[in-house]
């Protein structure tokens, strides 16, 4: 059982490297998951997602985690203005 998890969970980092992302670390919480990830430009970003990666299929998994990279992006920019 543990195999099986294990190898569903590991799409999922597959396709962050696919769209150019490194996985670091995933934290679970109970209700949640929280993904830390290497964009290609070097920065290290804390993704929150809505629940845990595998009650979301592989599309919305990197719709939320480019939705929320994108969103980081932007607010760091408005803080350097």
């Amino acid at each position: 059982m543990l195999e099986v998890v294990a190898k569903l969970l590991s799409k999922y980092k597959i396709e962050l490297e696919k769209i150019g992302l490194t996985q670091l670390d995933v934290y679970r919480y109970p209700d949640h998951d929280e993904v830390r990830v290497k964009t290609p430009e070097g920065d290290v970003v804390l993704v929150k997602l809505p629940s845990h990666r595998e009650a979301m299929s592989i599309e919305e998994f990197k719709e939320n985690v480019l939705k929320e990279i994108r969103n980081i992006k932007e607010s760091k920019k408005r803080k350097e203005k």
